[in-house]
């Protein structure tokens, strides 16, 4: 049995539960090598197609798509399969008891400048349907390709942090993430101030006033453009990431699609200690009414979050 094997046996008595971790984080280990290969064999660029969201797709977006697919397949613990890069969700044929909902190549933008990207997952049983509440989850996780593949994952309890080692194993590093309270720093793209609401606007305001405004310390901004990287930094020393409803993305709702990103994200940060919404509620308390759903999304320390929910309480 694999180290990672004896983690999941240990932190549930569900066999099937376990093995669908199991298949994200063996599907992991082969994008991590395909990612490894890619500037080589010039994989970075753009394919010149578009997914359901309307964003251009990479060459790796569709290989890392197919990759996950290929494993979930192989998996009769798995009936259906829900990914970004899918216009529908994937009926596997089989009578699984588990749903995976994933986006396979988050930050996919940042390939060609070798930035860490990631894939993200949401566990749910396939007998509540395609649309659950993120409180529905039954496991989340997210893979970090960087200077070291990082494999994030909660079932229902602590967020444990695995590390891929040269030999192919996942070799456990931390035993239970835990995001501080507060913190001194903000991840927000600021190229997007002209779009934003009050409410963030009053947020960054406040925090890059330093010493001497509000919020009484100095901020630091940090943005790197994939999800998993900023949210990977907040769980290891605290933050908050905004991605906020501004009025661009307001016809969409959100930037950020609700079950594949917003929910797996805001259930690992909130079991790590942290807390997450939408501006306006909870995001593992939103109703989702199509599986690319749209919605705002800010999550990590606590403090920071609900400086953020005091600005739009304001009204």
């Amino acid at each position: 049995m694999t180290l990672l094997a004896h983690w999941l046996d240990r932190q549930t008595g569900d066999r099937e539960l376990a093995s669908v971790i199991a298949t994200m984080a063996d599907a992991a280990v082969e994008i991590a090598e395909v990612l490894r290969r890619a500037p080589i064999e010039g994989q970075v660029g753009l394919l010149g197609t578009t997914n359901v969201q309307g964003e251009a797709q990479k060459a790796l977006d569709v290989i890392s798509n197919d990759i996950v697919l290929r494993h979930i397949e192989n998996n009769p613990a798995i009936s259906v399969l829900v990914s970004e890069e899918l216009d529908e969700p994937v009926q596997l044929g089989n009578q699984g008891a588990f749903l995976v909902a994933t986006d396979p190549l988050d930050g996919s933008s940042n390939l060609d400048v070798n930035v860490t990207v990631g894939t993200i997952f949401s566990v749910l049983k396939a007998a509540g349907g395609l649309l659950q509440k993120g409180t529905a989850q039954v496991a989340a996780g997210y893979v970090a390709y960087g200077p070291a593949t990082s494999l994030v994952v909660r079932i229902e309890g602590p967020v444990a942090v695995f590390t891929l080692s040269a030999a192919g194993e996942w070799v456990q590093t931390l035993e239970q993430a835990s995001v501080p309270e507060a913190s001194g720093e903000f991840a927000i793209n600021t190229a997007r101030e002209r779009f934003w609401d009050e409410a963030t606007r009053g947020y960054v305001r406040e925090s890059v006033a330093g010493e001497s405004g509000p919020a009484g310390k100095r901020y630091n901004m940090r943005w790197v453009g994939s999800m998993v990287a900023d949210v990977h930094r907040i769980l290891m020393r605290g933050g908050v990431f905004l991605y906020p409803l501004d009025s661009e993305t307001a016809s969409k709702g959100g930037r950020l699609r609700l079950l594949y990103e917003a929910n797996p994200m805001a259930w690992l940060v909130e079991g790590a200690g942290g807390a997450s919404t939408t501006g306006q509620q909870g995001i593992l308390a939103v109703e989702p009414t199509d599986i690319h759903q749209r919605v705002p999304v800010i999550l990590g320390s606590v403090e920071e979050v609900r400086r953020v929910e005091n600005w739009y309480s304001r009204g």
